[in-house]
């Protein structure tokens, strides 16, 4: 049976190991529309305009570069372009005029072409949608 004074430590137990836990496991890696396309050709691209793209259905990025800037959550993996997220959670918290991002759409999954410091953001404040200009890709 446990005393009055061990329930507090357990719990401090359960709840540092949950948080080392979190600050220890290994990020995932931010999906690109060239594992997407799985080697499929394309057979059609068409821009689509503006629209408001839900935030949960971008689900990568169109730059191979950017995969290794960015894990699955559109979250920071390094450092070297911290200012510049910065730079777009101020002009957002100040209510500036932020321009659209550029996605790429294969089906209804979405690749950040341009944006990928907005789309952090916008997700770190739970924003549920985001302007954006879309290019569909039809594949083979």
């Amino acid at each position: 049976m446990f005393s009055a004074t061990t329930i507090p430590t357990q719990k401090l137990q359960n709840w540092a190991g949950k948080t080392i836990a979190r600050f220890t496991q290994k990020a995932q890696a931010l999906p690109t529309l060239n594992q997407a396309m799985a080697g499929r050709a394309i057979a059609n691209t068409q821009y689509a305009g503006v629209r408001q793209v839900p935030m949960s259905q971008i689900k990568g990025t169109a730059s191979e570069s950017r995969s290794h800037d960015f894990d699955a959550d559109f979250r920071l993996t390094n450092q070297h372009s911290r200012s510049r997220l910065e730079g777009v959670r101020q002009a957002r918290q100040q209510l500036a005029a932020l321009p659209p991002i550029s996605l790429v759409a294969v089906g209804n999954a979405y690749y950040v072409q341009d944006g990928h410091h907005r789309v952090s953001v916008f997700r770190d404040c739970d924003q549920t949608t985001i302007a954006a200009h879309v290019t569909v890709l039809e594949l083979q």
